[in-house]
């Protein structure tokens, strides 16, 4: 990240979030109308990069990002049903479920936790807009890279007696494989039993179609220029071995042809699902 803004690839995601819902016919994988004003005046123009005349993989990635958001909400409602009443967005850029809590859930605390620069950032953006944030909402600041993330929580509210679900999404690729491990085993040491990490991560490049590898370069050269190179990559075996190794009682990662027909067929999408990224979930 460049020092003092907020993250570039924050500022994409929300953008992903919100073409998917300006873009793309009912139903939605994820109904997301805070996502255009938490991004402000620049929303039109990053949008307009996922239509469907832009860059093919921003435009699987309007598919992905809500999908990834749904999924894991999806995984809060089935908690929250078991018993979890805490949920934890990890480098939560402008996501946006503190404002669309659904009544079902309203009796959780949520944790937002990101780097200073993107939270001071998004802050400043919801008082710009004059919302009030849920009484149930903490924000809470840590740079994963610096320093552990059970301490950061520990200062807050949270409560590690209670059931937690757990979003990192958009995250893991951004950081080294050593602190991605010594995050999981850190929260290992923190969450209560049946408490659970949902994640995405980035496929190994020799397990994607060569359209990918083209724009290997490409890609690089811009994040690298945004200071958020993407640095790690995982195959399923490697990373569920990390899972285990943390301290967790079960890890399990979704294929793509499960989410394939539980999210995108549904909605009879015709973009299709990136081979980029993968979901996995690390129960405590």
């Amino acid at each position: 990240m460049i020092a003092g803004k907020p993250s570039e690839t924050a500022l994409h995601t929300a953008a992903a979030r919100a073409a998917h819902h300006r873009f793309d016919p009912e139903p939605h994988l994820l109904e997301d109308t805070a996502a255009a004003d938490l991004l402000g005046p620049g929303a039109e123009g990053l949008m307009k990069l996922y239509q469907d005349d832009g860059p093919w993989v921003l435009v699987e990635n309007r598919i992905f990002v809500p999908l990834r958001t749904r999924y894991v909400e999806d995984r809060l409602h089935i908690a929250h049903r078991e018993g979890a009443r805490q949920y934890v967005v990890l480098g939560a850029g402008l996501d946006s479920f503190a404002f669309r809590q659904p009544m079902a859930l309203q009796d959780i605390e949520v944790f937002e936790i990101d780097h200073p620069s993107t939270q001071s950032w998004k802050m400043a953006r919801i008082e710009e807009l004059g919302w009030i944030v849920p009484e149930n909402v903490h924000f809470i600041e840590c740079d994963f890279e610096k320093g552990p993330v059970s301490v950061a929580l520990r200062e807050t509210e949270f409560d590690p007696s209670v059931r937690s679900v757990l979003c990192w999404m958009g995250v893991v690729y951004y950081l080294t494989k050593e602190t991605v491990a010594n995050t999981l085993a850190d929260l290992a040491t923190l969450l209560a039993d049946g408490s659970e990490v949902v994640l995405d991560y980035m496929r190994p490049w020799e397990e994607l179609s060569p359209r990918y590898l083209e724009l290997r370069d490409t890609m690089a050269k811009y994040l690298d220029g945004a200071g958020e190179p993407q640095i790690s990559r995982y195959r399923r075996d490697e990373l569920l071995r990390v899972i285990h190794d943390a301290g967790y009682a079960h890890a399990h990662t979704e294929d793509r042809q499960s989410l394939f027909e539980r999210y995108i067929r549904p909605i009879h999408s015709a973009v299709p699902l990136s081979e980029r990224f993968g979901l996995a979930v690390a129960t405590r």
